[in-house]
């Protein structure tokens, strides 16, 4: 199966399906793609069930982006100052809702768990704090 397949598949599974906070949210689901790719979970991301314990947890550590590289770490996966490729994690800044965790798609596309489901994202690349590669 090629990568741009396994991403398809993943997407599928949680198609039409509303956010579960803690569960497949823009953090978890970017989480388990990360599992499903390298078949090691990501540590350290605390546990929260609402969306004020995930603000609260990523507050604590200074913000999304310091949360995921603190957890991303062990894996021995860093931040890539290269452009994001497809099934790339990362942090994208929003104009509504600021910091979310994506998974990069093709063409500049970025895959968010929003609230009401998966939604697509075009961020410009100042919009792109960072980058993992996987």
């Amino acid at each position: 199966m090629t990568r741009a397949e396994q991403l398809q598949a993943f997407v599928m599974a949680v198609e039409g399906k509303p956010v579960e906070w803690g569960r497949d949210d823009c953090t978890t689901w970017a989480a388990a793609w990360v599992k499903e790719v390298t078949g090691r979970a990501v540590p350290q991301l605390g546990s929260y069930a609402t969306l004020e314990e995930a603000h609260t947890l990523i507050d604590e550590a200074g913000g999304l982006d310091v949360l995921w590289s603190m957890a991303l770490a062990p894996l021995s996966i860093y931040e890539t100052p290269d452009q994001p490729q497809l099934g790339d994690v990362g942090i994208v800044n929003t104009a509504r809702l600021g910091h979310v965790g994506v998974i990069f798609a093709q063409d500049g596309i970025a895959l968010w768990r929003a609230i009401e489901g998966t939604a697509l994202l075009r961020p410009r690349s100042r919009d792109i704090v960072k980058v993992w590669h996987i």
